[in-house]
């Protein structure tokens, strides 16, 4: 069985889940969430002094900076946490292992699902910022360099977030812990920040992936490139090695 066939089979195990309700209803209730805030103090924010020079389209991006950054690690950690949730739910990992697949390509597969998954997060996101733009209708264009470089700088940083919560969730059988770690690690992202090396750390990344000035959006690409793909081999290599069946 082909890598492409075991990605397709693990799409289709989400077909009718929980999944698309936490991909875009998530996104677009943070959006809402925004739209509410923005709607409400925008005179506020436009004169504010600390947003100088950020127009209309950067201070939502401000305004979306902590909130985002907090939820959108949960947000990978529950996508992790369903796809491998039917696998021990059902017993299911005998039968699939007992396929002519490798272990390698059950794994990479998942994984690859969960990364698109939470692009496709990104991209409601991304296109939830438009909509809340046009509907307070912003007199300047839309920022798409600015918003751009963010879904950039955030499809990088998630990797190394995708890496350790799909590791994590394939290893538990118990679904609360996963969670329960991605959840803490998403709460401690804050303080992680705090410090120069563990800013560092996958789940703090996306607190840097806001373009504005004076925030070091090389931590999301360095976290990422460096920490997604390694900790990729390293689950990949103890799940081919672990004694589940």
């Amino acid at each position: 069985m082909s890598r492409l066939a075991v990605f397709m089979t693990e799409m289709y195990k989400q077909k009718n889940g929980v999944m698309w309700w936490l991909v875009i209803g998530g996104p677009l209730l943070i959006a809402a969430l925004v739209w509410i805030d923005v709607g409400v103090r925008y005179d506020y924010l436009i004169t504010k002094k600390s947003n100088a020079g950020l127009g209309s389209w950067g201070i939502i991006l401000g305004e979306l900076m902590f909130l985002w950054a907090f939820f959108c690690p949960i947000g990978v950690t529950l996508i992790a946490a369903i796809v491998h949730y039917r696998e021990f739910s059902e017993n299911a990992w005998k039968h699939l292992l007992s396929l002519p697949v490798t272990r390698r390509n059950v794994y990479f597969s998942k994984w690859f699902l969960i990364l698109l998954l939470t692009y496709l997060a990104i991209f409601v996101l991304f296109i939830g910022l438009f909509v809340v733009g046009k509907i307070l209708e912003f007199s300047e264009p839309f920022a798409w360099e600015l918003y751009g470089r963010y879904a950039l700088y955030q499809a990088l940083g998630v990797l190394g977030i995708v890496s350790i919560q799909h590791w994590l969730s394939s290893r538990f059988k118990n679904v609360i812990v996963p969670i329960a770690i991605g959840i803490t690690l998403s709460v401690c992202a804050l303080f992680f920040a705090q410090s120069e090396m563990l800013s560092f750390f996958p789940h703090v990344t996306i607190l840097y992936a806001t373009p504005l000035e004076d925030i070091a959006n090389n931590r999301p690409v360095w976290s990422g490139l460096i920490a997604g793909p390694l900790l990729l081999v390293l689950g990949m290599h103890e799940f081919k090695n672990r004694d589940i069946v």
